[in-house]
Order: structure tokens, then sequence, then C-alpha cells
């Protein structure tokens, strides 16, 4: 189930943009719950709801769009924002918030389906998947959320994780094939990085999960692309 919130103070503006996210995951056959919020405050005091998507106004009273997506990333620096509104100008503000997206009002559908098509596609890359390890000491079942990176060393993978390290002799070749579709990329021919766990780049190295790993020539431009369109980009 996709949870999504669209929060707008024009009751007419709210409605079409409801119809549209309500006419699109019919469509394409996915579970969603769509909410709707007249203000920003209702929408983050709206506690007892973990969403997916933020689909936010610029221009409201109280909270305006951007105010309201600082104070949803000091909580979760996960989830997608996407903004939705008249104020073309405004789309550079979007990049400190990392917003993903940018619609411009009145929603046109087509247009809007095909933008929502590529967050959908950005959302199923983030999903988990459970990797079965069979260790000398036994077998760990491995949520790929927890996987920060792997490293292949002398026939062996290495599964760097949040609670610690696993050694498994296969190839990284064989994990590509498994994690297909997620946000794992190789940095270099060493290294397959969960996207998710990145911290920093820095000129050739990337911080993942507290280690600077070392990014290749020949790797770099994939890797920072990859890196780019799983944070989320903007169109205008």
């Amino acid at each position: 189930m996709i949870n999504i919130a669209v929060v707008d103070d024009s009751n007419e503006d709210r409605k079409v943009l409801a119809d549209c996210l309500k006419r699109f995951t019919a469509e394409k056959k996915i579970a969603a719950e769509i909410l709707e919020y007249s203000t920003g405050e209702a929408a983050i005091s709206d506690t007892g709801r973990s969403f997916d998507i933020f689909c936010l106004d610029i221009d409201m009273p109280g909270f305006d769009g951007i105010e309201l997506a600082k104070k949803i990333r000091a909580y979760d620096d996960d989830v997608i924002i996407v903004f939705v509104t008249n104020m073309a100008q405004m789309a550079i503000m979007g990049y400190e918030v990392r917003a993903m997206d940018f619609i411009l009002k009145p929603v046109e559908y087509y247009a809007f389906a095909m933008k929502m098509q590529s967050i959908f596609n950005i959302l199923e890359r983030k999903k988990s998947r459970m990797l079965v390890l069979t260790l000398s000491e036994g077998i760990v079942r491995l949520s790929t959320d927890e996987l920060y990176y792997a490293e292949i060393k002398a026939h062996y993978l290495f599964y760097h994780t949040k609670s610690g390290i696993y050694q498994q002799r296969s190839t990284i070749s064989e994990l590509e094939e498994k994690l297909k579709g997620l946000s794992f990329v190789k940095c270099n021919q060493c290294y397959l990085v969960n996207l998710k766990h990145v911290r920093a780049v820095k000129k050739d190295d990337v911080n993942v999960g507290g280690d600077w790993l070392k990014i290749s020539r020949p790797r770099k431009k994939g890797f920072l692309q990859s890196l780019a369109n799983y944070m989320g980009g903007f169109e205008t």
C-alpha cells in the first residue's frame, strides 16, 4: 500500500490532484491511500500516518509548501516530496528540501501521469528485499535496507551492514542479479553500493554508511547519475 498526502489550501485544486492520483493508481493497479489536507499544520499533526509521497502546494497560509517540506525533512529524510503549484519561479527552492519533481498547475492528466510514472519507478527501487546468506556459522536473513555495501575480495563477498560484516563465498555479479531493480550500483569493480546509505561524495570518494570508498574513473559518471536519479531531480 502506497500512502500519499495531498496538501493544498484550495479545495478545487486539491480535489483535481487527488482525482488524478486516484485515476493513475487505478490504471496502474497500484494499491494506494490518498489523504487530503487543507493546511500544512494539519498534515504534519497527523502523527499516526506514515507517507511515501507528499504532494505539496507552495503558496499556502500558515506553513507554505517550502516551510512544510523543511519540517517534513526534519523527521523523514527518505520520503518523496513533489511540489504542485502555479509558482514556477519557486521551483529552484525545491532543491533545498530535495524535492523530486515540480508539477505546474493547472494539472493536465497525461503530463501528470508521465511524471508520476517516473516517481513510482523510483519508489519501486527504494523497496527492500530479503537476502538469505549461507555462512559458516549458519544462515542469516538480511534485509537489503540494512546493507550498506558489498565488497568482493578473493572470491568472497563481504556484506557491510548496520549490524556488522558478514562473509560468504560468492561473486558480485550473482549479488547484482539478486538486487536488480533496487538502488544498488557499483562505484568500482570491488564495491556494490546501496544508494540509500550514501552520506557524501568528495571528488573520487563516496561515503557509504560511514566508510569512504573509491569511485573508479570509468564508473564515476554513471554512478553519480544513478545517485542523482535516486535522490530525485527537477523538471520545470
